[in-house]
């Protein structure tokens, strides 16, 4: 069957158990509260094994001779158990009495004639015990249901549901009914299946036998015979079967089936070596031999003896058992129950020994002053002398506690001692070796566990590999590569705390269950601790079993993940070390390779910035070739209209005037077009000065009419631009560097003054060069703001519209050819900014190109 249709198989399957627990309780409340009777048996009796038994004769009763541990043959002459469910408390009557057959213990028979007694004024259902049953069935069902919705892939969880549910069923059905239909049959046919789940609950856990693994069918079996036992109730007359007989049968097979049970688990316990499914078959052993073994030996003593008792009040004591076995399901990592009742026993007889010392001391004071004939009347002697002995019992009582946390905490002690020696050690370890080796040192020797192993991330393929390791190996695990995105790498860094191989059994995907499990068991460790720094995880700490045979503790677990904890620190502080090592023996040759990165970075900045600006620049120039290119191209195909025509006129001896003239017109018009053409390509060709980079002569005037020339299709339609121009001199530079800065300045203007506004680009001669100013009349630059617009990549503009670089770049520019620039705010309140260049500037580089649009 595959894992779909097993999950849908179980939940069919819980679903009808927890629909039978709630029929049963239906039917529990249903024969308390409708249609009581007013009558009542005068003997109160328990139906065991086919026996009905009597617990509790009422007053005539009793003096009529009935007395507890009798056993009620028949009524009417009817037998007992088919007069109770044919007939039931419905046969009784008013002032009529009825024949009761009695057998004495002795084997004497006691025949009397009773009448019914008054039903008790409170009905069953307020009764403390039938309200104690009821919270006991219903904490199984809650147990159960909230065990299978917590594990609901897990076999066991499903196993324990059933048995909670059938466990329920049986409580709710076991109080007394009024009604007839609700008679013995209503246990019987129940009982069986109690037995069966029994069985399928301790054969799965804590262990699973082999042979149950081997033959997984062999579960039904109980649930078969349980099944047909159900069917003999019903169809007992038609067989020629006795009820009592059926009852005999349906309780012995249910608590053989327990018995059997208990036998498997205990045969597994012995025989299993896996010390987390040892510790929880303790707890099933202490939760169970607690739970059933007192009732079920008190039921046979019944079922055996005339002893009687209300049955149903056994079954109260059952509410233990689901509590631990949820609590060995649910729980991943149990406490170690042999240490705790070791201890728990040491530290009880120790308080025994010193009450039991005191209280000798105490009569002894009473011997001594009744010795010596103190003055009764006076009780100093005592108090003085109790006061003394207090004093002398203290550090008798300190030095008893003192032995038994030695005696049964030696393992914690010496964990704090190791622990203290590990932190004051590693503090001072810079060596990756030495940090691992005293690791597995506190593994061996103070945990005392047979394997240890401790894997370290190799960064390069994002692999753990091992790097030192204690105990028997094989060749296969010491070579051990185990990828950093491995399920179970993957699982410890997102618990970030340790693992158990058991923790797989709740996988529901068996491949990747297998393929987890598969690590544990190439290690053969039981436990694996990851170890973290921050959110990295540096490595991996493998633990196997105890040498002494016992399991980690809490204790262990402690100690593991302070190891663990202490280790990532001093990982960490050697990789720093020998990282800071490195720098150091390298940090000139790493300094000149971040120098040329961010020197690259720049280029690359600058390129990207000069890319963006010449491809605004082009969309203009672009539209301005488009239209002289449009009408030559229209004019030579008026030509190729009129050249034929002027040929014909020719041909026939017309005049050709009017042709000729169209002719010359069209020329005319196309020769301006591509003048104009050529008057743009000319000034684009100078203004990025792509044929010349040395220092040159220039008029800055010119200069900035080509820039201005250059980006008039955005200047037409945003803005106006006002020349105010003086004869300036000629100045040596690179012009196609300060055409750049020229067009950073006037795109910003643009972008401040918006559609409609207005620059005003105003040029004077200085006594030593030229001053040029840009101005505009947006809202200006704050004055907060004025010494950080150089700054690289500093923008008043909104995100994606502007990257910071075209006014730092400028600023470079104007300082490499020995002048300045600054911004200043305008008479009109926008923003001015004034470059001052010198006639001779110092020799500039050229290889730096300056970008738009800051």
């Amino acid at each position: 069957m595959n894992p779909s249709a097993t999950r849908q198989f179980r939940t069919g399957l819980a679903a009808l158990a927890v629909a039978w627990a709630g029929l049963a309780l239906a039917l529990s409340l249903s024969g308390q509260l409708f249609d009581p009777p007013a009558l009542h048996l005068p003997l109160r009796t328990s139906v065991l094994a086919g026996r009905v038994n009597v617990y509790r004769p009422n007053q005539v009763a009793a003096e009529a001779g009935a007395a507890r541990g009798d056993r009620l043959v028949a009524v009417d002459g009817v037998p007992a158990l088919r007069w109770l469910r044919e007939r039931g408390l419905q046969g009784l009557q008013q002032g009529v009495s009825n024949r009761y057959r009695l057998e004495k213990p002795d084997g004497r028979v006691l025949d009397l004639e009773l009448q019914p007694e008054p039903t008790p004024t409170l009905p069953t259902l307020a009764t403390p015990l039938y309200v104690a049953q009821l919270a006991v069935g219903l904490a199984y069902l809650v147990i159960g249901i909230a065990v299978w919705r917590l594990r609901p892939a897990r076999a066991d969880s499903f196993a324990l549901l059933l048995f909670c549910a059938t466990m329920g069923a049986q409580l709710f059905l076991s109080v007394e009914s009024y009604r007839a239909w609700l008679g013995p049959e209503r246990l019987l046919v129940n009982l069986p299946f109690l037995g069966a789940t029994i069985f399928h609950l301790f054969t799965i856990h804590p262990f699973e036998p082999g042979w149950a693994v081997r033959h997984r069918r062999v579960r039904m079996l109980p649930y078969a015979a349980a099944g047909a036992l159900a069917l003999l109730v019903p169809a007992h007359r038609a067989l020629g079967l006795s009820l009592e007989l059926v009852s005999r049968v349906a309780f012995f097979y249910s608590v053989g089936l327990g018995l059997l049970s208990f036998g498997i688990l205990a045969l597994e316990r012995h025989r299993h070596r896996d010390a987390e499914k040892t510790a929880r078959a303790d707890v099933v052993f202490i939760g169970a031999s607690v739970s059933f073994v007192p009732v079920i030996a008190l039921l046979l003593f019944q079922a055996l003896t005339r002893f009687a008792f209300p049955t149903e009040l056994a079954l109260l004591w059952f509410v233990l058992f689901p509590v631990a076995m949820a609590y060995g399901i649910v729980r991943r990592q149990l406490f170690d129950i042999r240490l705790v009742a070791r201890s728990s026993v040491a530290y009880g007889a120790a308080t025994l020994f010193i009450t039991g010392l005191f209280a000798l001391l105490i009569v002894f004071a009473d011997a001594a002053v009744a010795r010596f004939r103190v003055n009764a009347q006076s009780p100093w002697f005592q108090i003085v002398f109790l006061f003394f002995a207090i004093l002398a019992f203290n550090p008798l009582r300190v030095w008893l506690q003192g032995f038994v946390d030695r005696v049964f905490d030696r393992d914690r002690l010496a964990y704090r001692q190791a622990v203290r020696e590990i932190s004051e050690a590693m503090v001072s370890m810079l060596s990756i070796r030495e940090i691992v080796n005293r690791i597995l040192t506190a593994l061996t020797d103070t945990m005392g566990v047979e394997r240890a192993m401790v894997l370290l991330l190799d960064e390069r393929d994002a692999t753990l590999r091992p790097e030192a390791w204690r105990g028997a190996w094989d060749p296969e695990a010491i070579a051990l590569d185990l990828p950093s995105d491995h399920p179970v790498a993957r699982r410890l860094w997102l618990r970030r705390e340790e693992l158990w191989r058991s923790e797989f059994d709740d996988e529901p995907d068996s491949e990747l269950r297998e393929t987890c499990r598969e690590i544990f068991d190439r290690l053969e460790v039981e436990l694996i601790v990851p170890i973290l720094f921050g959110v990295d995880v540096l490595g991996l700490i493998a633990v196997g079993r105890k040498l002494a045979g016992e399991r980690l503790g809490a204790d262990d677990r402690q100690l593991l993940r302070t190891l663990a904890n202490q280790s990532a620190i001093a990982i960490e502080n050697a990789k720093a070390f020998d990282e800071i090592a490195q720098l150091n023996e390298t940090l000139e040759a790493r300094v000149e390779e971040r120098t040329r990165e961010l020197r690259d970075t720049q280029h690359q900045l600058i390129h990207s910035e000069r890319i963006k600006s010449l491809g605004q620049l082009v969309a203009g120039i672009a539209h301005e070739l488009n239209n002289p290119i449009g009408f030559v191209h229209a004019n030579l195909k008026l030509l190729d209209e009129y050249v034929p025509r002027l040929l014909e006129l020719q041909a026939r001896g017309e005049d050709t005037t009017r042709a000729q003239q169209a002719i010359d017109k069209l020329l005319t018009r196309s020769r301006e077009g591509t003048e104009r053409v050529k008057k743009i390509v000319e000034d684009l060709r100078v203004f990025s000065r792509a044929d010349r980079s040395e220092l040159a002569e220039a008029d800055l005037n010119q200069e900035i009419d080509r820039t201005l020339a250059l980006m008039e299709p955005r200047l037409r339609n945003d803005v106006r631009v006002r020349r105010d121009y003086a004869t300036l001199p000629q100045v040596r530079c690179h012009a196609g560097q300060l055409n750049q800065v020229f067009m950073n300045l006037v795109m910003n203007a643009c972008d401040a003054a918006g559609r409609g506004g207005e620059i005003q680009v105003r040029t004077r001669p200085t006594a030593g060069g030229v001053r040029l100013e840009f101005e505009d009349d947006g809202p200006g630059i704050p004055a907060a703001l004025r010494s950080r617009i150089f700054d690289p990549f500093f923008t008043t503009k909104p995100v994606g519209q502007g990257t910071g670089l075209g006014l730092s770049l400028s600023h470079g520019i104007v300082e490499r050819h020995g002048g300045r620039i600054w911004a200043e705010e305008s008479a009109a309140g926008g923003a001015r900014f004034v470059i001052e260049l010198p006639r001779e500037p110092p020799e500039v580089e050229p290889a730096v190109d300056a970008a738009a649009g800051g």
